[in-house]
């Protein structure tokens, strides 16, 4: 009994360092988020669209 014992333990340390990422820890890097653009010179956004019977 204390045989199988042992070699599970054993069998549990040498398996257990393989999981996980190989190297030094780190944190990864979150890009920042994009600018958001400026409307457009001279362009009124107040206005509502207009509609397909105004465009005639």
């Amino acid at each position: 009994m204390r045989a199988i014992v042992s070699a599970a333990v054993l069998a549990g340390a040498l398996i257990l360092p393989g999981c996980g990422i190989k190297g030094p820890l780190y944190l990864p890097e979150i890009p920042p988020a994009p600018a958001k653009a400026a409307p457009a010179n001279g362009a009124d956004h107040n206005k509502a669209a207009p509609s397909p019977a105004e465009t005639r």
